[in-house]
Formats: structure tokens, C-alpha cells, sequence
């Protein structure tokens, strides 16, 4: 008796350690990530990235931003400008054991009347620390140019 209550208490911390390391929600974060963004909060953003400081942002133009300090300080300006609208869709989502990836295509516009611009998106997720955080993040412009079969 005295072995089986070892074994079932064995097995039970077994079962309560598989289930507090069970791996997060991607799709759970990346709307968390999203939403912090629509919501223009950055004390919402900032646990959605990377806690290291090589979080990489390409803009639409191919400019770059290349640490994460720098991320940071974009968006606390960026969110700060009250006009600006930004409508995603999420296309595809692709998940791997420890990284993963959403494509997404926006619109984006400079005040609520304002022309859209639309773009591709791509975010890449890494497991860090029990959840998942941006590790990149590609903006591709879509023009009539690229919106045509490739040559």
C-alpha cells in the first residue's frame, strides 16, 4: 500500500509538471501582440518581443530597425501619433516546436481618411522563457508592380 501511494504520487507531480510546462498559445499571442499595437499600448507591446536586444524590424521602404532598444523607442513615438490605422489579416500561420511564423497583409493608413497602403507581414516568434516572443519582423510594400506574377 505504502509503494502504491508513492507511485500515484509520483505519477500525479508527473502529470502537474507536463501541465504547468505545456507550450502557450501561438495563435493566443499573436493576437495579444496585435492588439497591443491596435491599441497603440506599449506597456501591452513590450512583453510580446524578445527580451534580447536583436529584434529586427524591416519597413516597407527596407529600412531597418536592428536592436531592440531601438523597436522600442519607434513604437513609444509611432503610438503616441493618434491618426494612423492599421488593418491586418492574418493569411497563414506556420508553428514549429520553438518558432513560429504569421503572414499577414494590412492595410495601413497615415489618419483614419487617408489612403491605404497595403503590405505583407511577416512575424517571426521564438519560445523565450515559457512564451512566445517577436524575434522579427519583415514589411514587404505591395505595389501594381508587386501584385503581378513573378517574372
Amino acid at each position: 500500500m505504502k509503494y502504491l501511494v508513492v507511485l500515484f504520487g509520483a505519477l500525479w507531480l508527473a502529470a502537474c509538471s507536463e501541465a504547468t510546462t505545456a507550450r502557450p498559445d501561438f495563435r493566443a499571442a499573436l493576437d495579444t501582440h496585435l492588439a497591443a499595437i491596435a491599441a497603440k499600448d506599449l506597456d501591452a507591446f513590450r512583453p510580446t518581443i524578445t527580451g534580447g536586444d536583436d529584434l529586427y524590424v524591416i519597413f516597407p521602404n527596407g529600412a531597418a530597425l536592428e536592436t531592440t532598444e531601438q523597436v522600442l523607442a519607434f513604437h513609444e513615438d509611432w503610438f503616441g501619433d493618434p491618426d494612423w490605422r492599421m488593418d491586418p489579416e492574418i493569411v497563414k500561420v506556420i508553428e514549429g516546436a520553438d518558432m513560429a511564423t504569421a503572414l499577414l497583409k494590412y492595410d495601413y493608413r497615415d489618419t483614419p481618411d487617408g489612403a491605404a497602403r497595403t503590405s505583407w507581414l511577416v512575424l517571426v516568434f521564438k519560445l523565450e522563457d515559457g512564451a512566445w516572443r517577436l524575434v522579427h519582423d519583415q514589411n514587404t510594400r505591395i505595389t501594381q508592380e508587386t501584385s503581378s506574377e513573378p517574372e
